[in-house]
């Protein structure tokens, strides 16, 4: 289609893997901060286990935008 990034096309991954960076050209992505992540999820786990009838909680764990080489600056307005 001969199309090239990101002059005409942006590319955006998830989850800002190993893959990402070794890519070409390096992709910008979603960092969920996975690690973060199962920490709380563990932690959510063994109190659940420990007091089964605590309420389902709600924990919002940080993520961060990684800009690389595959998405355009915005366009001037």
């Amino acid at each position: 289609m001969r199309l090239s990034v990101p002059g005409d096309l942006s590319i955006l991954s998830f989850n800002n893997s190993l893959f990402a960076q070794l890519s070409y050209p390096q992709l910008t992505s979603v960092d969920v901060n996975a690690r973060q992540l199962g920490i709380e999820a563990a932690a959510q786990m063994i109190s659940h286990i420990e007091n089964p009838g605590l309420p389902a909680t709600k924990i919002i764990v940080p993520h961060v935008m990684v800009e690389r080489d595959s998405c355009a600056p915005p366009a001037s307005a």
